[in-house]
Formats: C-alpha cells, sequence, structure tokens
C-alpha cells in the first residue's frame, strides 16, 4: 500500500499542471470563446483561440477563422437551442473551475509532506518541463 501511494502521489504531482492546463482551456471552450474573438474586429482574445487550438489538437496550430454565419430566417432555433443548453455549460464550466481548485489543493497538500517536498519539486518540475518540451515538436 505503501508504494501504490507513491506511486499516486508523483503521478498526482506531475500530471497536475496538464491537468490545471486542461481543465482552464475546457472552461474556455464551453462558452466557445476561442471561436467568438474572432468575429469581434480587433478583439485581444487570440491567446485564447491558441489555447483552444491547442486544447484540440495537442500542437501549437494557428487558429482558424470561422466562416461568417447567416441568421435563419422566420426566428432562431439555434438562438433557442443554445438558450436551453446554458445551464448544462454553466455546470461543465464549474468542474472545470472546482477540477483545477480541488488539483490546486492536492498540490498544496503534496507540498505539505516534509520528507518528499524534494520529490514534489523534481515531479512538478518535470510535469511542467516535459510537457513544454513537447510542445516544442
Amino acid at each position: 500500500m505503501i508504494k501504490l501511494r507513491l506511486v499516486h502521489f508523483y503521478l498526482g504531482v506531475f500530471f497536475a499542471p496538464l491537468i490545471i492546463f486542461y481543465a482552464f482551456t475546457g472552461v474556455l471552450q464551453v462558452f466557445k470563446l476561442h471561436e467568438t474573438y474572432l468575429q469581434v474586429p480587433g478583439s485581444q482574445g487570440n491567446w485564447v483561440a491558441w489555447f483552444g487550438e491547442f486544447h484540440k489538437e495537442q500542437a501549437w496550430i494557428p487558429p482558424r477563422v470561422a466562416p461568417a454565419k447567416k441568421p435563419a430566417q422566420g426566428g432562431s432555433p439555434q438562438h433557442e437551442k443554445d438558450d436551453a443548453a446554458t445551464p448544462m455549460k454553466w455546470m461543465v464550466a464549474a468542474m472545470g473551475v472546482a477540477l483545477m481548485l480541488t488539483t490546486t489543493l492536492g498540490l498544496y497538500i503534496a507540498y505539505s509532506f516534509p520528507k518528499r517536498r524534494r520529490g514534489f519539486v523534481v515531479a512538478l518540475g518535470a510535469g511542467i518541463l516535459v510537457p513544454l518540451a513537447l510542445m516544442a515538436f
């Protein structure tokens, strides 16, 4: 059981940065922030689109400009569909925020073990540096 706890400890610390990153970018995508900024000229949301593309493709692909959508005639069924999905979108966004918070709390708890601090720093550093190195390739 001790070895299993150590494996859980180090895997959790190693993957925590990616969990936080993907939860954050997932929350942005729930509300389509990675797409909607392109429709607003002069918008400062370019980083949101880049992160959104990385979340979807796991590579730094330049964001694609979506073609302009024509409004539906005689009412807007798409707008009604979006309004019906809004409570679920908020629930999924809350889940993403909770995942980020609980992962951060897990890191805090992991850091509180004085005998494992060096291993914590190594695992966290590797959890940040390895994905950054893989992003470059």
